[in-house]
């Protein structure tokens, strides 16, 4: 999956709201079908995501959308989410309350089935974890490996979530003051990170209007190795986007040591000293992780990339 800073979620049922979406400034936004849909508008809500999922991506908007309730309920709300909402338009679906690897196997099979049926590119459509049941704190890893359409997770260990009220943690606050939430997050970006996962997600922030510990939780989870947040209100937007801009000077020095490292490889060396620091081939996976992130956001970004070719450089 594509990194992305800003996660906007946007109600299904609000269709004003759906239609202009994509003039909020969010890297990706997530129509809603789960619980900001009431249960009586859950089927009206399917036809106007599925009507504008189109039209917002024709915007250059990147569409992911949030199917109904973890996918054992009775209901079967999920599924027929898919059928709605399945088209080539459709980056990713996010899946909340997922407790158990064999939901994500059956959601996959579903999904499959779906696409070669439409003639859709079969895994083309992303699965995002939502991380918020106990169960699924223990599992993320392999929840991750479950099927290869999984793209990222979102961990929400904040208050007021979902899994802020299955593990009942009381929360002291955002960033560093909320350290009962440390271990949650830390394990699961642990076990994401270890399954590939490259641009994991955190958030969301729920209060609204507390927009400075809504930056610190931001700041604190970019520290820890989060790569884009998940927010619940437009004024949230902007704030991601900065606070996960890839530092200029640190894409600059990665951009240099490369070079460096490259034409120190050339000269039959298989380490170099670049502004300081002692660099070798353990770096390149570093390196190219960051700068990779950093070039998806290049247009917000005076940096020049240079052409460094990883490949050029020898295995660690």
């Amino acid at each position: 999956m594509e990194p992305a800073r800003s996660v906007l979620f946007i109600p299904g049922n609000r269709e004003g709201w759906v239609e202009s979406a994509h003039e909020n400034d969010a890297d990706v936004i997530i129509l809603d079908l789960e619980d900001s849909v009431p249960p009586e508008e859950k089927e009206a809500a399917r036809d106007i995501v599925a009507e504008h999922l189109p039209k917002l991506h024709a915007e250059g908007q990147r569409v992911h959308v949030r199917v109904n309730a973890h996918p054992n309920a009775s209901e079967g709300f999920a599924e027929h989410d898919f059928e709605a909402i399945a088209c080539e338009e459709l980056e990713a679906i996010t899946v909340p309350k997922v407790r158990e690897p064999n939901d994500i196997e059956r959601l996959d099979t579903v999904l499959t089935h779906i696409e070669r049926r439409e003639g859709l590119e079969v895994g083309g459509i992303e699965l995002t974890v939502s991380v918020e049941t106990a169960q699924a704190m223990r599992q993320v890893y392999e929840l991750c490996e479950a099927a290869d359409r999984v793209g990222t997770i979102g961990c929400g260990a904040v208050k007021g979530t979902d899994t802020n009220r299955a593990l009942g943690f009381e929360w002291t606050g955002p960033g560093r003051e909320g350290l009962e939430t440390l271990h949650l997050r830390e394990q699961a970006l642990m076990d994401a990170r270890a399954a590939e996962i490259e641009f994991p997600l955190a958030g969301t922030y729920v209060d609204v209007g507390d927009i400075e510990g809504l930056r610190k939780d931001m700041q604190f989870s970019r520290e820890m190795g989060y790569t884009g947040y998940l927010v619940i209100h437009p004024s949230h937007v902007e704030h991601a986007n900065e606070i996960f801009l890839p530092d200029a000077d640190t894409v600059e020095y990665w951009v240099g040591a490369m070079e460096a490292l490259l034409e120190a490889e050339n000269e039959g060396k298989s380490a170099v000293r670049y502004e300081g620091d002692m660099i070798d081939i353990a770096n390149i996976e570093t390196a190219r992780r960051y700068i990779e992130y950093a070039e998806a956001f290049a247009d917000d970004l005076d940096v020049d990339f240079g052409d460094v070719d990883f490949s050029e450089l020898r295995p660690e």
